[in-house]
């Protein structure tokens, strides 16, 4: 036999060996690319849900958002793992979404005064909400927070009354963030406003009952360490009047937007997306939004560099 027959049948193996190479760094680079797929669309959905509770009650998605920015302090306090964190996170965004279908007039109404109908959705909203997400198969683990986030650590909390441990984690560090935030941050049509003094209290009052003693033990100690004294609450650094003509995609609100006849149209706390300021300056022009418009002064860019031109 000769050198060069001897030789064929390794060079077909090396051959085969860099083809399957290829292929595998194909196989490889499509992955890539799927996962950024997945990710965009997961972000893209996120948006989009974000932006629908935002156009039918601004006021519960300026709520999500500000409890989602709670819930973070606490997960990292707690060491959770980032998969843990992101569910928490996405079922604070969304979880009063099963509110939507109760009439916004209804969620400020004395409870003696409502019609059973409104009684009957607002007991429901958490099993309503969490039935919404679980439609999205990335959202499943945050349905469950969801779904017992009104559970009480005494059992008497709704709808299932779950006590205790049985209660998901995440539903009992929602819970405290979801309180805190939603008596503090009261609309300014609201029937009651609380001081963050008050609202404190609330909670302490309510530990060992309401809420899992050591979840708030954590949240007093985040948070009497970094709220700021009542004075700077009402003039927030950085704080800007604006007119509607002047508003942009990215300013943050630092105060509710009111229209003229006192209802709020978007919540403190509200990041401007486009869609935000064209709606906004197409009602500007019939006199329906209070101005000015209060604002977080944006961060000054300075301008690039002109390129020079080559060749």
């Amino acid at each position: 036999m000769s050198l060069n027959q001897d030789a064929a049948p390794s060079g077909g193996v090396i051959g085969m060996a860099n083809r399957l190479a290829r292929d595998v760094r194909s196989l490889a680079d499509v992955r890539q690319q799927l996962q950024a797929q997945v990710t965009a669309n997961r972000a893209g959905v996120e948006a989009m849900l974000c932006g629908l509770v935002d156009t039918f009650n601004p006021h519960l998605g300026g709520h999500g958002r500000r409890v989602a920015q709670l819930v973070n302090l606490l997960a990292q306090r707690f060491k959770v793992s980032y998969a843990a964190h992101q569910v928490l996170r996405h079922a604070a965004l969304f979880h009063d979404i099963g509110m939507l279908s109760v009439q916004r007039a209804a969620l400020f109404t004395p409870w003696g005064e409502l019609t059973e109908g409104d009684r009957s959705l607002i007991l429901s909203h958490p099993e309503i909400g969490a039935s919404h997400l679980r439609a999205l198969p990335w959202y499943e683990a945050s349905a469950a927070t969801v779904a017992a986030h009104h559970e009480h650590w005494d059992g008497s909390g709704f709808p299932r009354r779950l006590a205790g441990e049985a209660i998901p984690i995440g539903a009992r560090i929602l819970a405290v963030c979801d309180t805190y935030d939603e008596m503090l941050n009261k609309p300014a049509d609201a029937p009651a406003q609380f001081t963050e003094s008050e609202v404190l209290e609330h909670l302490r009052q309510h530990r060992g009952h309401q809420f899992d003693p050591r979840v708030l033990d954590m949240f007093l100690s985040i948070v009497e360490d970094s709220s700021p004294h009542e004075e700077e609450r009402r003039l927030p650094p950085g704080e800007v009047p604006l007119p509607l003509s002047q508003v942009q995609e990215g300013h943050c609100l630092t105060r509710d937007l009111m229209n003229v006849g006192g209802l709020v149209l978007l919540t403190k706390g509200t990041v401007l997306a486009e869609v935000n300021v064209l709606r906004l300056r197409a009602l500007r022009g019939l006199n329906a939004v209070v101005e000015p418009v209060y604002v977080q002064e944006m961060e000054r860019r300075e301008p690039a560099e002109p390129a020079e031109l080559t060749g």
